[in-house]
């Protein structure tokens, strides 16, 4: 990329800081804006700090096989920030959209780990509801080591970061594209690239900006768990869902539940993250006692504190649960606006970014 490009990277989560810091070694002069006090504060924070190894999307190939194939590099590349020193199971409850010979299958399919529970880990499960459960291969990060890695890899490229810096519209013209901030100032760039998650901006370009999202304030307790569980991760799946994983950088492990969790859906990110100003309450309780049908173990735990975020999915997703990267570029190419999906496809999105900017006309 040419060190005459100029170009605006607008949010400072996982995704844009890896883009910034990657388009700057290519030779591109960067500009970092993030709306926060500081980098990785929304979606790369808020959710499981999950390493996805596919055993989540058995009814996504395409999400599956992504993420295993990405498992590996992953883990190379971030290996200082990555936990893995815990048991991770997967476990198949009977009745689900999912079962167990299938879930084997697409397991073998993709290349996923997969090995039977020893009797000590299926007597963790109440066998009455759950088909099956399997030892796999997964981690977790811890978002605080990833965000300090990023800023030193921002601060090595070169990258110009400016927090507190909210974006109130991004312009485009035959030869540029402008980007005003809410504090009045306009900087000019030959491309811009959003990386906001869906957090709306007023003012885009058109073929921008994204419709069609399910967007839902949810909330992840942290959980002190009985000693039993403190070294697990467990996932039951699919339908009847939630997930227990260790969260780094506390001594709590987070637990979700796929009808706890979401605390409504909106058709935009302001919506849903007004729903979360306005005061939600705490589900933390149904989690556990949903939860502990499955894995009577889990009524002992007790519920710590839980955080608080805006999850965004494309809504056509609802019904197969995968998780794609959505590009959307501007009608002149000079604008891309890119919509993440799991932490470790992070290659996935380099590259494909990098391709739509060069072809930019």
């Amino acid at each position: 990329m040419s060190s005459q490009q100029r170009i605006v990277v607008v949010g400072g989560g996982f995704y844009g800081t890896s883009l910034a810091a990657h388009l700057a070694r290519e030779g591109a002069s960067v500009v970092l804006l993030e709306a926060r006090a500081d980098l990785h504060g929304g979606a790369s924070y808020f959710n499981q700090a999950r390493v996805h190894g596919g055993y989540h999307y058995p009814r996504s190939l395409r999400t599956a096989g992504r993420s295993q194939a990405s498992y590996v590099a992953f883990m190379e590349r971030y290996r200082s920030c990555v936990v893995d020193d815990f048991l991770c199971i997967y476990a198949i409850a009977r009745g689900s959209l999912t079962n167990a010979r299938k879930f084997q299958r697409m397991c073998n399919y993709i290349g996923a780990p997969l090995q039977d529970s020893p009797a000590s880990i299926s007597r963790l499960f109440n066998r009455s509801v759950i088909e099956g459960s399997w030892v796999t291969r997964e981690s977790v990060f811890d978002a605080v080591r990833l965000r300090d890695l990023m800023r030193q890899e921002l601060d090595e490229a070169g990258v110009q970061v400016r927090l507190g810096t909210p974006v109130a519209g991004v312009g485009e013209t035959a030869t540029g594209t402008s980007v005003a901030l809410e504090s009045g100032e306009v900087l000019d760039a030959d491309r811009v690239l959003v990386c906001t998650y869906g957090e709306g901006i007023d003012d885009l370009p058109a073929g921008v900006g994204y419709s069609g999202l399910h967007c839902e304030p949810c909330e992840m307790a942290l959980v002190d768990l009985p000693d039993s569980l403190k070294d697990k991760g467990i996932t039951v799946m699919d339908g009847p869902y939630f997930s227990l994983m260790p969260f780094p950088s506390t001594p709590y492990h987070t637990l979700s539940h796929v009808r706890y969790t979401p605390h409504g859906s909106y058709a935009t990110y302001g919506q849903a993250a007004a729903a979360l100003r306005a005061g939600l309450t705490t589900r933390a309780d149904w989690m556990i006692r949903d939860s502990a049908r499955y894995v009577p173990a889990l009524a002992e735990a007790v519920h710590r504190e839980s955080i608080w975020g805006v999850k965004t999915v494309p809504a056509r997703r609802d019904r197969d649960d995968a998780r794609p990267i959505v590009l959307r570029r501007s009608e002149g190419g000079r604008v891309l606006s890119l919509l993440g999906s799991k932490i470790d496809n992070i290659n996935d999105a380099l590259r494909v970014a990098e391709e739509h900017l060069r072809d930019a006309v």
